[in-house]
C-alpha cells in the first residue's frame, strides 16, 4: 500500500482538473445581453445562444434590488439562436434609479435545466441627460442648469445633515443618492403614484434604497425650495438607516413631522393653514395621522402642517432624549397612542391637548368640552330618542281639551 502513496498529490490533482474542465464546459453558450427600454413604456433584453437546436424552452427571471419578488416570464428563441424578451413598463413598472438583476434559465432537449450567470441593468430615468457630483456621503445628480446647482445642493445636503444629528442620534452613515428634476411634472411622471394626492408630490425618498427624487425648478423661490425640499427628504433616509425595517412603524405624524422640522427654511404656510383650521375647528385628531395622510387636497396639506407642528413641540418640550426615547418604542412596537406614554409619560391624546393649548392659546374648557364631545354624542343617541319618547307618550295620555269649571253649586 504505501508504495502508491505518491501517487495521491498527482491523482488529486488529475481529478481537480476534470472537474475545472467540467464546470466550464456547458452545453448553453450565451452572449452578454443588450438591454434597452423607453422610460415607462417597453423594456428589450436581446442575446443569443447556442446551441439554439438543443434548447426546447428559455426563460428570464428579473429581481429588483431590494425585492423579494422577480418576474419570471418566457423568451422568444429563433432556431437561429436570437434570444428576445420584451415587457411592457406600464404595467409591471420598476422603481426608476433600481437595480435589477436578470438571469436566464434553459430546459434542454432531455429534460435538463440550465441556470445562466446573472446580469445587471440600472432603469433610469434616461429622459434626460443627467449631470453628477459626489462625494463620500452624498451624489448629487441633476439634469437642468449648471455646476452651481449641484454645488448648493450637495452643501444643503450637508447642512441638513447636521441639524438633523442634533435631533436623532444616527449610526454610521450610508451614502445617499439626489436625483434632481426640474419640474414636480417630471418628477410625477417617474413615479408610480396615482390619486387625489399625486399631483401634489415635489418630493420623494425611497430609504430603503438610499435615494432621494425632488423637484426644484427655476425661479426666485429655486433657493428656498432647496432649502426645504433636500433636508426633508434627506431626514426620511436617515431615519431608515437608523431604524432599518422598524421604520414602517413610526406613525405618519412622527415620520413627516421630523423631516419637517429638518428643513432649513421651513415652510411658510404652515402658521396660516393650521390658524385657519383652528379658527374653523377643522383641526384633524392626531391619532388620524398615525397612518396615511389624508388624500384630498386641504387635508394632505394639514396634515403636514399639523406633524410638524406637534412634532416640534415635543421637541422643544422634551429635547433630543426624548424624541429619540420616542423613536425607540415605536422601533420595539408600541402603538400610535401607547409608545408617547412610555417614552415621554403621557398619551399622545394628552400631548395633543397640551399642544392646542400652547400652539392656539386654546382655553381649558374648550379642551375639557372637545375632550367630553365623543362621550355628549354618544349619550344624546340614547338620551334624545327616550326624551321625545317620554314627551310624546305625556302628550297622548294628556286631554285634548278640559272641562270648564261650573261657576254655581249644583
Amino acid at each position: 500500500m504505501r508504495r502508491w502513496w505518491f501517487l495521491l498529490p498527482f491523482l488529486i490533482g488529475l481529478a481537480l482538473g476534470w472537474a475545472r474542465r467540467a464546470e466550464g464546459q456547458t452545453p448553453v453558450q450565451l452572449a452578454d445581453p443588450r438591454v434597452s427600454y423607453t422610460f415607462g413604456e417597453t423594456l428589450t433584453i436581446e442575446t443569443e445562444v447556442q446551441p439554439a437546436a438543443t434548447i426546447q424552452r428559455a426563460q428570464i427571471h428579473l429581481l429588483p434590488k431590494g425585492d423579494s419578488v422577480q418576474i419570471i416570464a418566457e423568451a422568444t428563441l429563433t432556431p437561429e439562436g436570437i434570444l428576445t424578451y420584451n415587457l411592457d413598463l406600464s404595467t409591471a413598472p420598476f422603481a426608476v434609479f433600481t437595480a435589477v438583476d436578470y438571469w436566464f434559465t434553459f430546459t434542454l432537449e432531455g429534460g435538463e435545466t440550465i441556470e445562466s450567470r446573472r446580469f445587471t441593468f440600472t432603469y433610469a430615468d434616461n429622459r434626460f441627460d443627467w449631470r453628477s457630483l459626489e462625494t463620500d456621503e452624498f451624489a448629487v445628480f441633476w439634469y437642468q442648469g449648471n455646476d452651481a446647482l449641484g454645488g448648493t445642493i450637495l452643501n444643503t445636503a450637508y447642512e441638513g445633515l447636521a441639524r438633523f444629528r442634533l435631533q436623532v442620534e444616527l449610526p454610521p452613515m450610508q451614502k445617499v443618492s439626489y436625483y434632481v428634476y426640474a419640474s414636480a411634472a417630471d418628477l410625477q411622471a417617474a413615479l408610480p403614484f396615482s390619486g387625489p394626492s399625486a399631483g401634489l408630490v415635489a418630493g420623494h425618498a425611497a430609504p430603503a434604497a438610499n435615494r432621494v427624487l425632488v423637484s426644484i425648478p427655476t425661479g426666485p423661490s429655486q433657493t428656498l425650495e432647496i432649502k426645504r425640499q433636500i433636508p426633508h427628504e434627506l431626514a426620511h433616509v436617515l431615519l431608515y438607516q437608523k431604524l432599518g425595517e422598524d421604520y414602517s412603524r413610526l406613525p405618519s405624524w412622527l415620520s413627516e413631522g421630523l423631516a419637517s422640522s429638518a428643513e432649513l427654511f421651513p415652510n411658510p404656510d404652515y402658521p396660516l393653514l393650521l390658524d385657519k383650521a383652528f379658527q374653523r375647528d377643522m383641526i384633524l385628531p392626531m391619532s388620524a395621522l398615525c397612518e396615511n395622510f389624508p388624500v384630498e387636497a386641504a387635508s394632505f396639506q394639514l396634515a403636514y402642517a399639523q406633524s410638524a407642528s406637534f412634532t416640534w413641540y415635543l421637541i422643544t418640550q422634551y429635547g433630543d432624549e426624548g424624541i429619540n426615547a420616542l423613536l425607540k418604542a415605536y422601533a420595539d412596537g408600541f402603538g400610535c397612542e401607547r409608545a408617547p406614554e412610555v417614552a415621554l409619560g403621557r398619551p399622545l391624546t394628552q400631548l395633543e391637548s397640551e399642544w392646542r393649548r400652547i400652539t392656539f392659546n386654546e382655553s381649558p374648557l374648550r379642551t375639557a368640552l372637545r375632550g367630553m364631545l365623543p362621550w355628549l354624542l354618544i349619550a344624546g343617541v340614547f338620551i334624545l330618542p327616550l326624551t321625545g319618547f317620554y314627551l310624546s307618550e305625556r302628550l297622548r295620555k294628556r286631554p285634548l281639551f278640559r272641562k270648564k269649571r261650573s261657576l254655581t253649586q249644583p
